[in-house]
């Protein structure tokens, strides 16, 4: 009887460990599940990262030439205006803009002066036109390729922003005289 008590007690205690690691292994690979879970995710996450940045790299590579094709069409309308750029170490676009906003923070009548321009001057329009759609074409790429959208933000409220809305104003203004 003593054997059997023994033999029963030996499979009890057997099947009670058993069960306990069959838990603690059930419990390995639910974990093991979660942290394979957030490893894709994060993965994932990561994959977009690097494809966003590629894209906002191919920009930073070509900002020079949009920087540049910006600047061929805001010089004329800024030599036709008469106005100065800044007097700094910025790109010659930043600078041409700033000069821009500049004047008109302190002379209002620019906006007039430039509805005058692109109302006579029909190559002063098409500049006012193609910088329009260029620089909007801009921000509507940084914004596609910004995941948090503080590129675009700074873009679009900065000199960029400011030009486009004067520029705009002055061209609805010289459409409706």
């Amino acid at each position: 009887m003593e054997i059997l008590y023994a033999i029963l007690s030996s499979i009890v205690i057997i099947t009670i460990t058993s069960a306990f690691l069959t838990y603690l292994n059930l419990s390995r690979i639910r974990m093991m599940k979660q942290l394979l879970a957030r490893q894709s995710a994060l993965l994932t996450k990561m994959q977009t990262a690097i494809k966003t940045k590629n894209a906002t790299d191919s920009i930073s590579e070509n900002a020079e030439i949009v920087y540049q094709d910006l600047l061929s069409h805001i010089s004329p309308i800024i030599r036709a205006a008469e106005i100065r750029i800044r007097d700094n170490e910025q790109h010659s676009l930043w600078r041409a803009l700033g000069g821009l906003v500049d004047e008109y923070s302190r002379n209002p009548y620019v906006l007039e002066n430039l509805r005058r321009l692109i109302k006579l001057d029909s190559d002063i329009s098409r500049s006012t036109d193609a910088f329009l759609m260029r620089s909007e074409k801009l921000l509507r790429h940084l914004a596609a390729n910004d995941p948090d959208g503080m590129l675009a933000s700074v873009f679009a409220d900065g000199l960029l922003g400011q030009t486009m809305s004067l520029l705009s104003q002055a061209k609805q203004l010289a459409n409706n005289c």
